[in-house]
């Protein structure tokens, strides 16, 4: 299995009185090996640590934001991108925007990807905590992909392949997708109510 960083929403802002009655959380997208910038965007409002739904620890290693804003956030940013990223950032927007997924809080879960370094979880959820915080003063400012396009040495593969050995030429090789950089910042085939770790059998 890969290590993921996992996106839920709710009502009830965990460690709450009202989470501690009903414990409820809705998937809302999941990453492989890396938490992207448009998980950290959508935390990015009032921001908090909060304990873990999925680790079975005391230490406060999940986050917490308030969703409303953490969405005006990633609208802003999601609205500097260039033309070609917009349907992959209509997708963003349409999922987040559907009645199921618009809750009070959204909660990150990042325990596997700390999971793979050799520091402690809580400090990395702090570091985690500090890089978000500071995304709110920077957003104006925050980089945007450029598209991908070939490079002038990706015009063949190493020697040895298949029309080379069979019609003399060197084989050519695949285009790169110049939309890869902007999946990279947690956009397309991530969205998703049935995470690994789901817990709709609690959810409203």
């Amino acid at each position: 299995m890969a290590n993921r960083s996992y996106l839920y929403a709710s009502d009830r802002l965990p460690g709450s009185p009202e989470w501690e009655a009903k414990r409820e959380l809705h998937g809302i997208a999941e990453w492989n090996y890396d938490i992207p910038l448009t998980f950290k965007l959508l935390l990015s409002g009032n921001p908090r640590p909060v304990r873990s739904s999925i680790w079975d620890t005391e230490e406060e290693i999940a986050l917490a934001g308030d969703a409303q804003a953490g969405l005006l956030r990633l609208q802003a940013y999601l609205a500097r991108l260039p033309p070609q990223a917009a349907e992959l950032a209509a997708e963003a927007q349409g999922w987040l925007s559907r009645p199921s997924n618009v809750r009070r809080y959204f909660v990150l879960e990042c325990g596997e990807i700390f999971d793979m370094e050799d520091e402690d979880f809580t400090a990395q959820n702090l570091a985690l905590l500090a890089e978000i915080q500071a995304l709110s003063a920077r957003l104006d400012s925050l980089p945007v992909p450029a598209l991908a396009v070939a490079s002038a040495d990706t015009g063949s593969k190493k020697k040895g392949g298949f029309l080379e050995r069979f019609l003399g030429r060197p084989e050519p090789a695949p285009l790169p997708n110049p939309l890869a950089p902007f999946h990279s910042l947690g956009l397309g085939n991530c969205w998703s109510d049935a995470l690994y770790h789901d817990f709709a059998d609690d959810d409203n």
